[in-house]
């Protein structure tokens, strides 16, 4: 094992986690709600083209 992880093995997770748990909800909600908006934005342009995405069966 290399050195650095023999002093303390959880250390790397610890503090992965600790920068998830300190990103605000509201930062979170509002890349959610922009990411959905684009999606919703690109069904109904696709929409507007007249191409189906589904096949006839």
């Amino acid at each position: 094992m290399s050195g650095n992880s023999s002093a303390k093995p959880n250390a790397n997770f610890t503090d992965f986690v600790r920068r998830i748990t300190s990103v605000p909800h509201s930062e979170i909600k509002a890349k959610l709600d922009a990411e959905k908006a684009a999606k919703q934005v690109s069904k109904t342009s696709s929409r507007v083209s007249g191409v189906s995405s589904k096949r006839a069966t």
